[in-house]
């Protein structure tokens, strides 16, 4: 920027003195297609310095600050040079009407557009660019309250740093950023009170190749990573052992250009972005096996005739966040908001001041809705395009909160093991997880007044299967310590979700699913020998409570039999409360006596 301000400080001072033009504006042109912009300003300052009102170098200085995307500067410059001409020519005003749109100075713009193109040449793209301006002036009179943060000189730098990627637990956060080359790595960052400078991942995920950022899982030991191959494949690397693995093809590339992937919070669903089909647009899989099927273009709804970007997927799964050059915006990429509820539905432009005139792309929604991450090439960053953070001044209703726990051998030995959640009313999916194979660690958000079921599940050990119930207000289940146990015998495995009615001893049906899973073990192990306990609190009469847990064992053991298990190979026993587990003073612990259990008597 140095030789910018020289080059002011000389045109200003040099006053409005006529001199002859230098002669050397063609080199200049020249440079400035060769994008040597510092070798164009010497000539050009050289003839502003001899002629202050020579039109067509105040107009290549203000081309070359167009370039430069500093438009402030750009708009000065190309005022200067239309009043310093006779006959200012079309491109001259549609340079200045770019200026200005993305400086937000839409009305100004307009006029500008409608004098570039007086005799209709460029009539398809003057009527985008006028209506990009209605928009952002529509925009910018009903701001939406956040409040946008650069993230800083230790993630952004006087390059091109952009696709954000941040764990769910707001602790990482994986960006790619490009040298002065051009050339494009993956870095990745810590939170610790504060995002810590960026690092280079190490290979095999980065290498000489230039990687660049496709997405993430959810649990984050999942990277997807493009690779230059035939113009962009996506790659996959698995995070095990510490390191991560040697990236593998995603099975659905084409000949063309793929990017930007983003995986359901459920593990069923995946978007990525392809120009198989022309233009850039959004496909979608759905989990099929240990894969995925065949990937499947979203309608036009989603997909415009022209390019779509960074699809991202809240939470619950119910709108899908992307970016846009065909809808309706300011100008450029600008991010827009899907219903999924209501299928066909336009996407609505989520608004200024997230959105600008520059582009806005790879916008991701943490599972709490008040933040977000992406990355913008607005004024005032660092570089060509910069990382911010968004913090919306409402969250949703109703509000989120963060589910964590590790799993582990009784030992303490971490386990890398599957968690799945279910919202048990609605019987679906929320979140299919995997523990840190390094910490046994997982995280998640869940929303408040609901009730989930939780299954934490590994080859070789019992399952564990929990409830949270976020309806109650003294719940405090929202960080879990899990300790797997393997198969053998005296191992006893509380049935969290097996339900009976109060006062009965009768199944229900949002048992089936714990009671599929008991079977599963059961026939995975034909020699093993298992008692089906139940248990109460001590809340009511003994004798009574004693011949209801005896009923209740009995039910669940009579289901097992009835599906083809042996019924040597099963004892049922009620205790009534005489086993209680926990202080029986709060609700929390009659709960937890209230309970079904499965205790492996032997097993060849």
């Amino acid at each position: 920027m140095k030789y910018y301000l020289l080059l002011l400080i000389i045109w200003f001072s040099a006053g409005m003195v006529y001199c002859q033009p230098s002669g050397n504006l063609e080199k200049a042109e020249k440079l400035i297609d060769e994008e040597k912009y510092k070798e164009a300003f010497v000539v050009l300052n050289e003839a502003v310095r001899k002629n202050p009102s020579d039109g067509k170098a105040l107009n290549l200085l203000g081309d070359i600050y167009l370039k430069e995307r500093n438009f402030r500067l750009a708009i000065l410059f190309l005022k200067q040079a239309i009043e310093k001409t006779p006959a200012p020519n079309d491109k001259m005003y549609f340079d200045l009407a770019e200026a200005l749109q993305f400086r937000h100075h839409f009305t100004e713009a307009i006029e500008n557009y409608k004098l570039s193109d007086p005799k209709s040449k460029k009539r398809n793209l003057i009527e985008i660019r006028l209506k990009q301006c209605e928009v952002g002036n529509d925009l910018i009179s009903k701001p939406l309250e956040v409040k946008i943060s650069n993230l800083g000189p230790k993630i952004n730098t006087n390059q091109s740093d952009y696709h954000p990627l941040v764990t769910a637990d707001f602790m990482q956060i994986f960006i790619t950023r490009n040298d002065e080359n051009n050339g494009s790595s993956i870095f990745q960052s810590f939170n610790k009170g504060g995002w810590e400078k960026a690092i280079s991942l190490p290979g095999p995920v980065s290498s000489d190749k230039g990687e660049k950022l496709a997405g993430i899982s959810p649990d984050g030991q999942i990277l997807y990573l493009i690779r230059p191959e035939k113009n962009g494949d996506i790659y996959v690397s698995d995070f095990k052992d510490g390191t991560w693995t040697k990236p593998r093809p995603f099975p659905y590339n084409s000949p063309k250009t793929e990017s930007s992937v983003c995986v359901s919070s459920n593990g069923k669903h995946l978007f990525f972005v392809s120009d198989r089909a022309g233009s850039k647009d959004i496909y979608s899989c759905s989990a099929s096996g240990n894969g995925w099927g065949k990937p499947m273009k979203m309608g036009k709804h989603i997909n415009s005739s022209l390019d779509e970007e960074s699809p991202w997927l809240d939470a619950d799964g119910n709108y899908l966040y992307f970016s846009s050059k065909g809808h309706q915006g300011m100008g450029g990429f600008d991010v827009f908001k899907a219903d999924l509820s209501k299928p066909g539905s336009e996407p609505e432009n989520v608004g200024f001041p997230i959105n600008s005139a520059s582009d806005e792309l790879y916008y991701m929604v943490l599972p709490d809705e008040k933040t977000a991450f992406y990355s913008s090439q607005r004024d005032g960053g660092f570089g060509k395009e910069d990382i911010y953070s968004v913090r919306m001044s409402v969250g949703k209703s109703p509000q989120l909160q963060l589910f964590k726990g590790t799993v582990s051998e009784a030992s303490g030995l971490p386990l890398d093991a599957t968690v799945i959640i279910m919202e048990t009313n609605s019987n679906q999916v929320v979140a299919r997880l995997k523990s840190h194979p390094e910490t046994g660690t997982f995280v998640t958000m869940l929303q408040d007044s609901k009730i989930y079921s939780v299954l934490i599940e590994k080859e070789g050990y019992l399952f564990h299967s929990d409830l949270l119930n976020l309806t109650s207000s003294e719940n405090q289940g929202l960080i879990k310590d899990i300790k797997l146990q393997k198969l053998f015998p005296g191992v006893t495995l509380v049935l969290s979700n097996i339900f009976f009615d109060h006062g009965k001893s009768s199944l229900k049906k949002e048992s089936s699913k714990e009671l599929q899973r008991i079977l599963l073990i059961l026939r995975q192990n034909p020699g093993l020998k298992a008692e089906i306990s139940s248990h109460l609190d001590d809340s009511g009469i003994e004798e009574v409570s004693q011949k209801l847990t005896e009923n209740r064992a009995r039910a669940v053991v009579d289901y097992l039999v009835t599906t083809g298990i042996k019924s040597t190979r099963l004892v049922s026993k009620g205790y009534g409360s005489s086993r209680p587990v926990s202080d029986a003073k709060s609700e929390n612990g009659r709960e937890a006596n209230r309970r079904t259990e499965f205790k492996i008597i032997s097993i060849q």
